[in-house]
């Protein structure tokens, strides 16, 4: 049973929540900008290590629907205007860099995250991983190509 927290901005009690220097502040109000959010570092470390899995995974897992493997474009930098344009489209920042949609051992999809060394996530990123291991995904994060071939290959032998 996940645990309940009460917002410090609204007072509201939930599981989602970003921890922040102040205590919990839920979503709601991380999201309309009532608590101060942290400035993320683009690392291209992290789309080396993804584009590095791309190449190699259509060679090791032939067998793999290539439209179920796909990669999310939440992240990169853009122009005001297409952010906004992005956004109004449905994309959703903290989501999993890549999904395998297909249903193993219990689960319903694969999301990887791809993390430098030294890579953290986002308060967004972990509540992503939350709700979805929340409704009966796996969320893995991965640190090298090869460990992203081992968890998909873990994942597809799951009964």
């Amino acid at each position: 049973m996940p645990t309940l927290h009460t917002c410090t901005i609204c007072q509201k009690q939930t599981v989602s929540v970003v921890p922040t220097e102040n205590g919990w502040v839920c979503f709601e109000c991380y999201n309309s900008g009532k608590a101060k959010k942290e400035k993320r570092v683009r690392n291209n470390e992290e789309e080396q290590i993804q584009s590095e899995f791309f190449r190699s995974v259509k060679f090791v897992f032939p067998q793999i629907p290539d439209k179920l493997l796909f990669a999310v474009p939440n992240g990169g930098s853009r122009n005001k205007i297409e952010a906004v344009n992005l956004k109004r489209q449905g994309v959703k920042s903290g989501v999993a860099d890549v999904i395998l949609l297909i249903p193993r051992g219990g689960f319903s999809a694969l999301c990887l995250e791809f993390k430098a060394k030294t890579g953290i996530q986002s308060a967004e990123q972990k509540e992503f991983q939350i709700q979805a291991e929340n409704n009966g995904n796996k969320y893995v994060i991965v640190r090298s190509a090869a460990q992203a071939i081992e968890e998909v290959r873990n994942y597809l032998l799951l009964k």
